[in-house]
């Protein structure tokens, strides 16, 4: 091969490599606003299956966190909340904590809806999580999911958990266990508990 021949070919692949590059980036910024909406959307839709009535909601991450005696605050994340939710009327109805806990495959991020009183109206995951097929992705099923409803910090050490899949559902626990306390916490401020 000849040097030119050898340079010409790198430039081509060069000035391929670049449309490519622009075109992904253009496809990118194209799609970047209905990816957020359909994002939206699945929030919204969570928040109602969690927290029945849901219209709207105001965090109140910062009092409640504030507020906590004795917490550590480093076990909350920043993609964490603790929302206040309110109805058509704007009458509180309850209460939507989202957190994260460590599983066996990845973080486990849970939406969690409360009534004023600080019982479970619903959980729900804000992403699919990454769990050990099978054991641990029972997390999942809606039969454990709604296994939760109806229960509170007093009795949450009492709801079955996935046998073999220990990690799983001491995380999904754990996570559980801190969306109480927040929902209790918020509860207690707002005069419900």
């Amino acid at each position: 091969m000849k040097i030119g021949s050898i340079i010409k070919d790198t430039f081509m692949l060069f000035i391929i490599t670049l449309v490519l590059v622009a075109v992904l980036a253009f496809a990118k910024e194209g799609t970047k606003d209905a990816i957020a909406a359909t994002n939206l959307a699945a929030q919204i839709k969570a928040f109602n299956e969690v927290c029945p009535g849901y219209v709207e909601s105001e965090s109140i991450k910062d009092d409640v966190v504030g507020a906590s005696a004795g917490y550590n605050a480093s076990l909350m994340s920043s993609d964490d909340a603790v929302l206040r939710c309110k109805d058509a009327s704007g009458n509180t109805i309850g209460y939507i904590v989202q957190c994260t806990s460590k599983g066996f495959g990845g973080p486990l991020n849970l939406i969690v809806g409360f009534d004023t009183k600080g019982t479970i109206t619903g959980v729900r995951y804000a992403n699919t999580p990454s769990e050990t097929p099978g054991l641990g992705m029972k997390t999942t099923e809606m039969s454990f999911l709604e296994s939760w409803e109806n229960h509170n910090s007093d009795d949450v050490d009492n709801v079955d958990t996935i046998s073999g899949a220990t990690v799983s559902s001491t995380a999904f626990k754990e996570a559980m266990k801190l969306a109480c306390m927040f929902a209790n916490r918020a509860a207690t401020m707002d005069g419900g508990i």
